[in-house]
């Protein structure tokens, strides 16, 4: 006997990284992740079925295991596939989506349907097992499979504020050819010395003020990394709302109104390959167009 399952759920931007405090902000984004897989009763382990398109695959093992082991529905072998929109290891939450798809899409196979808070610390301990994030990117994977804009306590995996953003926003996002930050490698006493700094960002982003958050994150993360201020403040005086490295680079994200994304774009593009981006409000999608919960 087997059983199948699907999701689809989008990405994120940082709004606040959780990594010098272990709290976090993150804003959904419409890039988009699909996982699908099957169990068959009797087997055991996991088959990533296209791993040389994604990439990393210990968090799609790290999550297939912690939702197997939560549900207690026995032994399982497990096919899986992922498809992914968002680009690896640039600061645009690839292990975050991977992570979340395919956790629903098992849901999704099994019939489950766990509370948000059960649903994202499952992944965040998937993600902290894998070894593909520091804090366990709660905020990460709350903006990915709830949509909108999130604000977490990545220590405690707590959910502390969700709101959906409207009006005529979008992102705009800028990638440098051929450069990618992986998590195993990042340098987390870089961001120490600007922690009052990402705390003053964050509770910003608690008391509702995204803009203001995701532009205090990014002036200190330019600081403390010591790249792309100048391309931050270059968007902000071309109209960014407000202006970021996304994760832990090198990927650089704007908020920008629909009108004035084509001059901030420009002023992206000396920085990398650019992307006129929609926000993500809606929450992740389970097999035949089901939306959660």
């Amino acid at each position: 006997m087997s059983l199948e399952g699907k999701a689809v759920v989008g990405g994120a931007v940082t709004v606040v990284n959780a990594i010098p405090t272990g709290k976090g902000a993150a804003l959904g984004i419409g890039l988009r992740t699909r996982a699908k897989l099957k169990l068959v009763e009797g087997g055991s382990g996991v088959r990533f079925l296209n791993a040389d398109r994604v990439g990393d695959d210990r968090v799609v093992r790290a999550t297939v295991e912690e939702v197997l082991k939560w549900s207690g529905t026995g032994e399982y072998g497990v096919e899986v596939e992922v498809l992914s929109e968002v680009p690896v290891a640039v600061g645009l939450k690839s292990s975050s989506a991977a992570a979340s798809a395919v956790a629903f899409a098992l849901f999704d196979a099994l019939g489950l349907r766990p509370s948000p808070q059960e649903a994202l610390r499952l992944i965040a301990e998937a993600s902290l097992r894998s070894g593909t994030s520091i804090t366990g990117a709660a905020d990460d994977a709350a903006a990915c499979f709830m949509g909108g804009f999130v604000v977490t306590d990545n220590s405690t995996k707590a959910l502390l504020r969700r709101v959906e953003i409207g009006g005529d926003l979008v992102a705009v996002v800028s990638v440098p050819r051929g450069r990618r930050t992986y998590t195993f490698e990042f340098k987390r006493e870089l961001l120490d010395p600007f922690r009052p700094a990402f705390d003053a960002a964050f509770d910003l982003a608690l008391r509702g003020d995204l803009f203001g958050a995701m532009t205090v994150n990014g002036l200190a993360m330019s600081t403390a990394l010591g790249y792309g201020a100048d391309v931050i403040t270059s968007a902000m005086r071309r109209g960014a709302r407000s202006c970021s490295i996304s994760g832990t680079g090198p990927a650089i994200a704007a908020l920008v109104s629909r009108i004035d994304s084509g001059a901030v774009s420009e002023a992206l593009s000396s920085y990398g390959d650019v992307m006129v981006v929609e926000l993500n409000n809606e929450p992740v999608t389970l097999g035949s167009g089901r939306r959660w919960p």
